[in-house]
């Protein structure tokens, strides 16, 4: 009687988990009258969630860059927000490890006086990594197996972490007011090592400003490095995105013509630790005295590829009404709307925001939205893979000549996966056969493209015993062949063979 092994094993399926929409609804109160709404930009981002069997519930925060006219000149204010939000699916449970898109789709403002009234519609898209187990054949006593390398996702770490990037700066105009901190962070690199997570990346401060009564704004980058203390991670398997939260400025106002600043940018990183494991699983399987019938199962895994990342710079001229003067642009953004893959190359599709400001006795503005498609080189990546990408603006210019020009530079980064399906057995039934009666010598047809495992499991012996008596085949048969069997009729041990096509 052959003695089969199975064992339980887990693995993680990345998988869409839901889309829903909230309101983040704000009261601003001024010091002075509202007399017009110049610009509202906002940025948010889930700090934490908790996962339960058919919903999750997640709290987040929104920093909202509010700027204004009084009547005597532009104002600027920041404010921060809660937010909570759940989703209920029945792919949920407690160990669900989850990863989420925050998006404002929209932005409306009623204002009374010195108070606004501000409803912000956030979009959120949630992605969980779904823990799955199965009962499988791993091996067996006194049977053939034929056992698989499969690679599967069987640990999964997901985490928000914030981290602060400073850095001082110098504009290239002496302020007198700061109206708007804004800025994007790109990573180029990051390793986990001695318990420390190294990140480095680019940053992007937007100072809005005005000096000597007017406006101004300048676009600084500068190069970053920090270490963050986290958990230890699967380092070999490590993605991250990040999304800014806030930026605040800091600067000496007593000091007359001052150019030099402080800029603190706090940002939230979305951290995924994943860990591939090989298992040997049984694939095929049968006996030298009997046969199997075998319950099989599907199985979906995970696997992660290398992010892919990259710059890409690009102008677009857009329209502009009448004579007005452009002052400058505030509260830039982008979102990605469509990622999609196909050999070798990624496609990120998506809108860059900004709000353009004119000149003039009464404050006007209007909100830009300029559509981009890049494409990124993504080897090994093919139709089959999912793709998750965020986008960060790195720079942003807009010129003035009798129309507008935007000059754009955009940061990509994207984080790959490809679905793997498997065949597993699950149960395996024994169907004894005799075969006392069998020939001590038969020669057997066997057709071309058949391979040696076909024909020993036909055959029920092993492919050493079908090779040491037909030494000439090839695996798999080139050519339709005569296999010559010598059957070991014991009374302890048969060994039966049985082929539709044997010969007479």
């Amino acid at each position: 009687m052959s003695n089969l092994q199975f064992k339980n094993v887990t693995y993680f399926t990345k998988q869409f988990i839901g889309k829903l929409q909230t309101t983040v609804n704000i009261r601003i109160s001024a010091k002075k009258e509202i007399v017009d709404v110049i610009s509202v930009g906002s940025e948010s981002a889930i700090v934490s969630y908790e996962s339960t069997n058919g919903s999750a519930s997640f709290y987040g925060k929104t920093h909202i860059k509010f700027l204004y006219d009084d009547g005597m000149g532009k104002v600027s204010s920041n404010y921060n927000a809660d937010f909570t939000a759940d989703i209920q699916s029945e792919l949920l449970t407690t160990e669900s490890k989850l990863l989420f898109d925050v998006v404002t789709v929209d932005t409306k403002v009623d204002t009374n006086a010195n108070t606004a009234m501000l409803a912000i519609l956030l979009e959120i898209t949630v992605y969980g990594y779904i823990g799955q187990t199965v009962n499988c054949l791993v091996g067996g006593e006194n049977i053939f197996s034929c056992q698989q390398n499969f690679s599967l996702l069987q640990g999964v770490e997901t985490s928000q972490i914030p981290f602060v990037v400073d850095e001082e700066l110098t504009a290239t105009h002496p302020i007198e007011g700061v109206l708007l901190a804004e800025s994007g962070v790109c990573l180029s690199d990051y390793y986990f090592a001695d318990g420390t997570l190294h990140i480095k990346g680019i940053a992007t401060v937007r100072l809005t400003y005005t000096s000597d009564g007017e406006i101004h704004t300048d676009s600084l980058p500068f190069d970053f490095e920090r270490e963050v203390d986290i958990a230890p991670v699967a380092s070999n398997n490590l993605q991250l995105l990040v999304a800014v939260r806030t930026t605040k400025v800091r600067l000496d106002i007593t000091q007359e013509g001052n150019k030099v600043f402080l800029a603190d940018i706090t940002c939230n990183l979305q951290l995924e630790s994943t860990t591939v494991n090989g298992v040997e699983i049984v694939i095929d399987c049968y006996g030298s005295d009997c046969d199997f019938a075998l319950e099989k199962q599907s199985v979906t895994t995970t696997l992660p590829l290398p992010t892919i990342c990259g710059e890409r710079t690009f102008s677009t001229n857009l329209p502009k009404e009448g004579d007005k003067h452009l002052q400058t642009a505030v509260n830039v953004s982008a979102v990605v709307t469509k990622c999609s893959s196909c050999a070798d190359s990624i496609t990120v599709d998506g809108i860059v925001y900004a709000t353009a400001i004119y000149s003039g006795e009464q404050s006007e503005s209007e909100v830009l939205e300029i559509p981009f498609s890049q494409k990124l080189d993504a080897p090994g990546v093919g139709v089959d893979c999912a793709v998750w990408a965020n986008v960060v603006v790195t720079n942003f210019d807009l010129l003035d000549n009798d129309g507008l020009t935007a000059n754009v530079t955009l940061c990509l980064r994207a984080n790959c996966s490809r679905d793997v399906n498997y065949t597993v057995i699950t149960s395996a039934e024994h169907i004894a056969f005799d075969k006392t009666q069998l020939p001590a010598l038969e020669i057997f047809l066997a057709h071309k493209g058949e391979t040696l495992w076909e024909l020993a499991k036909n055959l029920h012996m092993s492919t050493q015993d079908i090779l040491a008596t037909n030494p000439q085949l090839t695996d798999p048969l080139s050519e339709d062949a005569r296999i010559v069997v010598f059957n070991k009729i014991k009374s302890s041990e048969i060994n039966f063979c049985k082929l539709s096509n044997k010969l007479t």
